[in-house]
């Protein structure tokens, strides 16, 4: 990081990698037929109830899950990079010319 300049593939990086862990846990979750209880008690702690009942255990949907969350991670991540980056240097162009005192 130069002057608060972010790097837009390395934020995008972080941002699939985080998605994707999360997703991950959810994955093995319903891998191992534990995601039933965990989204009983999630919307129990917020107040809700559902009849939501879930499915069948797909790889072939974890595996397109992962893959979608991780590339929304990497898009979002460098999307935040870019918005950063742009509105730092509109608030460094607008102190141009001011010297700061220390």
């Amino acid at each position: 990081m130069v002057n608060g300049h972010v790097d837009a593939n390395r934020l995008g990086i972080v941002g699939a990698v985080l998605l994707t862990a999360w997703h991950g846990v959810w994955v093995t979750l319903s891998a191992t037929g534990a995601a039933q209880r965990v989204a009983d008690f999630v919307l129990r702690m917020h107040g809700m109830k559902s009849e939501v009942a879930m499915g069948p255990f797909e790889p072939g949907m974890a595996v397109l899950l992962l893959m979608s969350t991780a590339a929304l991670g990497y898009i979002v991540g460098a999307a935040g990079a870019g918005l950063w980056n742009c509105l730092g240097a509109v608030r460094l162009r607008g102190k141009a010319g001011v010297s700061a005192r220390v």
